[in-house]
């Protein structure tokens, strides 16, 4: 009995000590965790700007929000009330990512937690351009600009597009350029390196470049009124070589201008200065002094990720397009009244070229070429070496003076001309520089780098025979000293395009040609010829000889360029 009363109170008394020590211990709560949640989740802003956050904290049930901080990295700072205005730091780098934290903390014991993030883009101030006036002083770096249809703009003198700025231009956007600008010598718009112009027309409303005084109709400025301003510019980071250096200085613009500078120590082949889809660029080529002129379009360095598409150049005081170094592709390219060269290629371009038209006219002897195509100076690296194909090149007729052959190639140029015809040019097909031992010039490459492919040659003055009295062979240098041909007749020239199965043809391969606004012109064949070289990657599909598919009686010209608008183009 004794035992058992003992063993009794033992355990009563173990019990209560468990009970004790239960009473000193803090009570769970019994309420679920907090949430957070953040508006928007994703923002950008320019360096030194603010962004207002929402955020939304509840607590469980039977517990309530004890703080809610925000933490980008830097330190926790407390949120009051629902929204939370996030200063960028005015130091913050250009296309950098900031995470900021957001912490909500209940008071339950022991303390709960929730967080979430949202991520904060440093980006570009956005500017829509409202003012008609433009000078170099509007624009300005890392910024987008917008231009809108319903402004006609008027830019007054050499504008640049600065580095890390974007222009993107509205369909059926008009941009005039001042002839008297107040400063600078001509009128002029420049993309630099790292900016980027995304003008995308369309065939109904396309973006014109043009003169102050055109009134848009073709009856204002005839196309012997060009040279009313500079033309457009751009420039870009990819492979280019003049002289040994990797970096030029672009024609027209002044020797100490920086931001006139193309090609890169580090190059950037696929480099991207933005898009030009259904662009027409009228009245363009004044020049800052001879010998220093713009173009209608100038691309300098300009890389593979740019898009020229659908581009007509209407009367230049000097060449249509030039293309200097870099890998830009280029495609429906329309050159109308250009008064020296109609395409002009230098200083290592190597892209593509596909669908390229031209029209010369037929009053004046200072006219030069179709294309004038240089490879580079004999002692660089680098040469020129596109890949052309489908191009419809009209001369000046065949009684004009001045321009005496179509296509000039010189300067160790390469690459490929193929599938293209050339009509009414007064003399010879082409020239091609020959120099002493192939040192520095293109006929040495005949057959390797030059490949003259699958071509008609079509109502030259004299043609009808592939000799040498339709070829020219010429054997000065780049300083127009006088050397000894290798191949003075010809030869190995005329056995190349024989054997390419380039034609030569006395009746006109062309439908219609009229430099008149009398609906006249009509580019396409007057037979399809499917004998073509094949078409290396990267190319449209075509089958056929010419800028022109002879498979419809319509052409890519119709509608938008300028051509077609003044009533050349037939109907």
């Amino acid at each position: 009995m004794k035992k058992l009363s003992y063993l009794f109170l033992l355990f009563v008394g173990v019990a209560a000590a468990f009970v004790s020590c239960d009473d000193d211990d803090p009570t769970p709560s019994n309420g679920g965790a907090p949430t957070i949640s953040v508006t928007p989740t994703t923002a950008s802003g320019i360096a030194g700007a603010s962004i207002d956050f929402n955020v939304t904290a509840t607590a469980g049930t039977g517990g309530t929000v004890a703080s809610v901080t925000a933490n980008d990295g830097s330190g926790a700072v407390t949120v009051s009330g629902t929204t939370y205005s996030y200063s960028i730091d005015a130091g913050a780098t250009l296309g950098s990512t900031i995470t900021i934290n957001f912490i909500v903390t209940d008071d339950q014991s022991p303390a709960q937690t929730a967080t979430t993030t949202a991520t904060v883009t440093v980006g570009k101030t956005m500017v829509n351009l409202t003012s008609p006036d433009i000078d170099d002083a509007t624009l300005v770096d890392n910024t987008v600009y917008n231009m809108t249809a319903n402004v006609e703009y008027l830019m007054d003198g050499l504008v640049f597009l600065e580095e890390g700025s974007e222009l993107n231009i509205e369909a059926g956007t008009v941009i005039k350029f001042k002839a008297t600008p107040t400063s600078d010598n001509a009128s002029s718009l420049i993309i630099t390196r790292g900016a980027k112009i995304f003008a995308n027309g369309t065939a109904t409303d396309p973006i014109i470049f043009t003169a102050e005084a055109d009134d848009l109709t073709g009856n204002s400025l005839t196309p012997q009124d060009n040279g009313q301003w500079g033309g457009l510019l751009i420039l870009g980071n990819a492979t280019s070589e003049k002289s040994g250096n990797s970096e030029i200085q672009i024609e027209g613009i002044d020797s100490g201008e920086p931001r006139g500078l193309y090609g890169n120590t580090t190059p950037i082949d696929d480099d991207s200065s933005g898009e030009l889809t259904y662009v027409s660029i009228r009245y363009t080529g004044i020049g800052f002094q001879p010998g220093d002129e713009l173009q209608g379009l100038t691309l300098g360095g300009v890389g593979s990720g740019t898009t020229i598409d659908y581009v007509d150049i209407f009367s230049s005081a000097d060449d249509g397009i030039e293309i200097f170094g870099g890998t830009v592709d280029i495609k429906h390219i329309s050159v109308a009244f250009s008064t020296d060269d109609d395409f002009d290629f230098d200083l290592g371009w190597r892209g593509k070229g596909q669908f390229l038209f031209s029209l010369m006219l037929s009053d004046a002897s200072s006219y030069d070429h179709a294309g004038e195509w240089d490879g580079a100076s004999p002692d660089d690296g680098l040469n020129s070496m596109p890949e052309l194909y489908n191009c419809t090149f009209i001369g000046p007729g065949t009684a004009a003076t001045g321009r005496d052959k179509a296509l000039l190639f010189r300067e160790n140029f390469a690459g490929t001309i193929a599938n293209s015809v050339l009509v009414d040019f007064p003399a010879n097909l082409m020239e091609v520089q020959d120099l002493t031992n192939g040192v520095g010039d293109s006929y040495g490459k005949l057959g390797t780098d030059l490949n003259i492919l699958n071509n008609t040659w079509s109502n030259f003055n004299g043609a009808g025979t592939l000799d040498i009295n339709v070829l020219k062979i010429t054997s000065k240098d780049g300083k127009d000293n006088p050397q000894t041909p290798d191949d003075p007749n010809g030869t190995a020239l005329i056995t190349h395009l024989t054997d390419n199965n380039n034609k030569v043809e006395a009746a006109v391969a062309i439908k219609g040609i009229s430099r008149a606004q009398d609906n006249g012109l009509d580019p396409n064949v007057t037979a399809a010829d499917t004998d073509v070289a094949t078409l290396p990657a990267g190319f449209d599909a075509a089958d056929y000889r010419g800028a022109f598919d002879p498979a419809t009686t319509s052409t890519w010209l119709d509608g938008w360029s300028s051509l077609s608008k003044f009533g050349y183009l037939v109907n």
